[in-house]
């Protein structure tokens, strides 16, 4: 063999390793760029895990964290709660202390935090973290999770207004030391309203303030004293809550802002060194991945298949070898990772481990870190094959054209300048094709619409949605007869997506048989009392408010609650929100409030016969359905809402009266709203304790869709912290609660 054809083999081959190099290169700077430092990698895999769910599940219900999740929901004594009532208490309440949306904003930007250190874009780990927020809400959570748990305890009928008094005082006392009371005193009968309302005002005292005040004078008034005494001794556990609050202030940093190592050196069972040194080795292995990198990877591969182009003299073997080039870095590609996979330790071993030298975290945290953790392996692992197997492929096509023309002879010139022509459409679109997936991080498609992935790809009509009625209705906005105790904003970050709302204009007030006629359960004691604190509430106002047959009971601006709902999808972008307005004003009015408070942008106009999926709605940014009661159009996005929806009755004075009887709405209409709320004469916790039981919506749902040959579409409830509705919607969607 002549010295000039070694020289050309060692040539071929040096192409060979070229092409299979640069392929490499390509791939590695790829998986890492666009993969690894990638903040839908991990997204997809919190999702994937069902994370945000299990951390409320699993996580912070965790004995070895017992301690600081009964300070964040306020360290209330429930011994006499029965073990699976406390578990679905102490769940909910964590959601209002750390509501959903605000954890996964903190997940996500400790997240992009920490890629953005690993990137050398910041020069610590630091994130946002809402602490600020959460120290806010263990007051408010802690009062309501006392209402709950009172609404859930017996009643016990005093023999006299003396009595009262002392059972009163000896409640408030229990709570404000962190005990709910296993018994609810009540007022003997035939007790005056006003003395009634005197004693719970003494108990409470200072903590009494004017609309509180006015809430236990109005409820007592209307002939409700079991709720007034619940609105009021819940406030006596402020005294405890501000305890539980300022502990926890104690053992988190005060600052919104701070650094994560920092956090972990904070923890006996991590040093500050290790884990630094481990931050910075995977920084600095990071930095070599860069597009100048890539651009080498791709020259490199590109002269290799020159070289070999030069090197071989038969055509055809030119394109054996370059595609045994391809192939090759496909194989190799793919076997990096598989020994990479089974050579060293996850990455995260520290902190699913156990022993020392581990993180020492919780057993369900560990758990949950190790199921992210295997979701991430996996997703990246089917990145990497895929990658590989484009360069393999494009070998592959090389090897076959080549073999088609061994079999024609000698091609003609034509088919050689094609043959030549598909070996560089080949190799360039082997690394080309490696770049262009390079833009689909992993994960990338994998979203939880909702809260869940599975309601993506269903029309929105095929979805359950957790709805409140009156949702507007709680204590700091209406004094008497308020139907839930969390805000607006607050329903919608605990799950409630569909939120129930009256249009009015506020007017005057002249006599207390207009109240009477406005709300039958209005008594004349009520109606007088209401005329003699009213003052500028019994004069009317300019604007649309927010409130239930009229604004004397309580109301507020109806801007003000669009802009909550608007800053709420502002800040979850996956999120779709329904809103049912009885309006009681003009169209124009309406729309003039809907374009003040910026939310009309969020609304879907679509007019087609097939509903859009919720991915879709998403897509469009139109995540906002609104119908209307009275003013809805047929065209536009202020759509009628007993044209396209049909519902049950609503008012029952009991649980056991509840039907699945035809009321508004067509028979044909595609949507369908089951009211689900007792009224018996007024919002009454206790009964929503009953028909709020995750059991007893499903049951009934199921019955009501059954019997109308219709899925039920929105179920709308009194008090949504009572009970279990968002689970309930969940199980009727059929997804992991």
């Amino acid at each position: 063999m002549t010295r000039r054809r070694w020289v050309r083999r060692a040539l071929a081959l040096s192409g060979v390793m070229g092409i299979t190099a640069g392929t490499v290169v390509v791939v590695g700077v790829t998986v890492v760029r666009r993969h690894l430092l990638n903040e839908a990698l991990y997204t997809a895999a919190l999702v994937d895990a069902d994370a945000y769910e299990r951390v409320y599940t699993e996580v912070l219900p965790d004995p070895v964290v017992a301690d600081a999740t009964e300070d964040l929901i306020g360290d209330l004594d429930l011994r006499w709660v029965d073990p699976a009532t406390a578990r679905i208490y102490a769940t909910n309440a964590l959601r209002w202390a750390v509501p959903p949306s605000v954890l996964q904003r903190g997940t996500e930007t400790l997240i992009a935090g920490t890629l953005a250190y690993l990137r050398g874009d910041r020069p610590r780990v630091e994130a946002e973290v809402p602490v600020r927020r959460v120290l806010a809400r263990v007051e408010p959570v802690a009062i309501r999770q006392a209402r709950v748990a009172l609404a859930g305890a017996a009643t016990e009928v005093t023999a006299s207004i003396e009595e009262y008094r002392a059972r009163v005082a000896t409640a408030t006392d229990r709570l404000r030391r962190g005990r709910v009371p296993a018994t609810l005193p009540l007022p003997p009968g035939g007790a005056a309203p006003a003395r009634v309302a005197e004693v719970l005002r003494e108990a409470v005292g200072v903590r009494a303030g004017t609309r509180l005040a006015a809430t236990v004078e109005a409820l007592t008034v209307a002939g409700n004293p079991r709720d007034a005494a619940i609105s009021a001794l819940s406030a006596a556990v402020r005294d405890h809550a501000e305890r539980a609050a300022r502990r926890l202030r104690a053992e988190l940093d005060r600052r919104a802002r701070f650094d994560v190592v920092e956090r972990l050196e904070g923890d006996g069972a991590t040093r500050r060194v290790p884990v630094v040194a481990e931050l910075n080795t995977v920084r600095d292995l990071v930095s070599w991945f860069r597009w100048p990198t890539f651009a080498a990877g791709v020259i490199l591969t590109a002269g290799g298949a020159v070289l070999v182009w030069w090197s071989v003299t038969d055509r055809r073997r030119r394109l054996r070898v370059i595609a045994a080039g391809l192939m090759l870095a496909g194989v190799v590609t793919g076997g990096a990772w598989l020994a990479v996979r089974h050579l060293i330790d996850p990455p995260l071993a520290a902190a699913t481990g156990a022993g020392p030298g581990t993180w020492a975290l919780p057993p369900s945290l560990a758990s949950l870190v190790r199921d992210v953790e295997a979701g991430l392996a996996g997703s990246l692992q089917r990145s990497v094959l895929r990658l590989a197997a484009l360069p393999a492929l494009a070998g592959a096509a090389l090897a076959a054209v080549s073999g088609i023309g061994a079999l024609a002879g000698r091609p003609s010139r034509a088919v050689r300048v094609a043959v030549a022509a598909a070996a560089g459409v080949a190799s360039v679109a082997a690394v080309l094709g490696v770049a262009v997936w390079a833009g689909r991080p992993a994960g990338a498609d994998d979203r939880a619409c909702n809260g869940h992935p599975e309601l993506c790809d269903r029309r929105y009509d095929e979805v359950v949605y957790a709805a409140t009625h009156n949702a507007m209705s709680s204590p700091d906005t209406v004094f008497m007869w308020p139907e839930h105790d969390d805000t607006m904003r607050e329903q919608l970050d605990a799950g409630i997506r569909a939120l129930l709302i009256d249009a009015h204009f506020w007017t005057d007030v002249v006599s207390a048989e207009q109240l009477m006629a406005l709300d039958r359960r209005v008594t004349r004691a009520a109606a007088e009392w209401v005329l003699s604190t009213g003052g500028e509430r019994l004069r009317g106002r300019p604007g649309v408010y927010l409130c239930h047959n009229h604004c004397v009971f309580g109301a507020r601006p109806f801007v003000d609650g669009l802009r909550d709902v608007r800053a709420f999808l502002d800040e979850n972008p996956d999120e779709v929100v329904t809103l049912i307005v009885q309006d009681e004003v003009p169209r124009p009015a309406l729309l003039a409030a809907f374009k003040a408070s910026g939310l009309d942008r969020y609304a879907h106009a679509g007019r087609s016969g097939r509903w859009p999926t919720l991915g879709e709605l998403i897509d469009a940014g139109t995540r906002l359905v609104v119908f209307a009661e009275h003013h809805g159009a047929p065209t536009g996005w202020l759509r009628p809402a007993f044209e396209e929806m049909q519902d049950t009755p609503f008012g029952f004075p009991r649980p056991e009266a509840m039907t699945c009887a035809p009321n508004r709405g067509p028979r044909d209409a595609p949507l369908f709203l089951l009211n689900h709320w007792v009224s018996p004469p007024a919002p009454d916790r206790r009964a929503a304790a009953v028909v709020n039981e995750r059991a007893f919506v499903v049951e009934r749902a199921r019955r009501c869709g059954a019997e109308r040959g219709r899925q039920v579409n929105v179920v709308a409830v009194d008090f949504s912290t009572i009970g279990d509705v968002i689970g309930a919607v969940d199980a009727l969607n059929h997804v992991d609660p």
